[in-house]
């Protein structure tokens, strides 16, 4: 199967899909990264901040794939039709079985803006698969996917964006992910990225696409093992 990972940033994919992708990367699938903005405002301004961030976004991500990088101006993303036509003739080069993208109801512009372009050019032809929000606002998960045995990883990555300020973001995952697995009474020291679709034909269930979702842990309270 052949999966596409958009994000509007470098260190997007990292952060809110990398566990999933690195998953999907270890049973066989064809993993393809899409980090549409060039990151110019993510931290402080440098002249050799954008090529910093590019250098960042290809380490981090290059256990799973070599991302394309489409370098649209950081916060601006949509303002331009081109940015529409250069990220729909990406997907449909690649005709992905499954898309992987922003919510629709994210903190940042460029997330939303980014929603839009890939629903606009998906039509109902590829499905698309939400990743989490930032600390999980506005966002109630369909499936939940454990990405304990690769949480490792996905840190490494996060940690490859050095020009970001490593430790805030790599605190901000395990927050998230722990909190997603304790929702599913996954014991502390587990992790779970949570993933929302938006069904619509011919697409009304994806779960065979995705990785097993968490083992079911009853709430016991005398002989738990989960969280609670």
């Amino acid at each position: 199967m052949k999966i596409l990972a958009i994000g509007a940033h470098p260190d997007d994919i990292e952060i809110f899909m990398f566990g999933f992708l690195a998953i999907c990367k270890n049973r066989g699938d064809k993993i393809y990264a899409i980090v549409a903005t060039d990151g110019a405002l993510g931290g402080k301004k440098t002249t050799d901040l954008i090529a910093k961030r590019a250098k960042e976004s290809k380490e981090g991500l290059k256990h799973l794939c070599e991302p394309t990088l489409l370098g649209f101006p950081d916060s601006k993303l949509g303002s331009n039709e081109n940015h529409y036509n250069e990220i729909d003739k990406k997907i449909n080069s690649i005709k992905p079985d499954l898309i992987v993208t922003h919510y629709k109801e994210d903190y940042h512009s460029d997330h939303r803006a980014l929603n839009k372009i890939v629903k606009k050019s998906t039509s109902h032809y590829i499905p698309i698969l939400y990743c989490d929000t930032m600390m999980g606002i506005n966002f109630l998960p369909d499936y939940y996917i454990d990405i304990s045995k690769v949480f490792k990883k996905k840190i490494n990555a996060i940690s490859k964006h050095n020009s970001q300020g490593v430790n805030r973001f790599t605190n901000l995952v395990k927050i998230m992910n722990s909190f997603r697995a304790a929702q599913c009474n996954a014991p502390i020291g587990e992790f779970a990225e949570a993933y929302k679709f938006s069904r619509s034909f011919p697409f009304s269930d994806v779960r065979n696409y995705l990785p097993k979702s968490p083992k079911i842990r009853p709430f016991y309270i005398k002989n738990h093992n989960g969280f609670l």
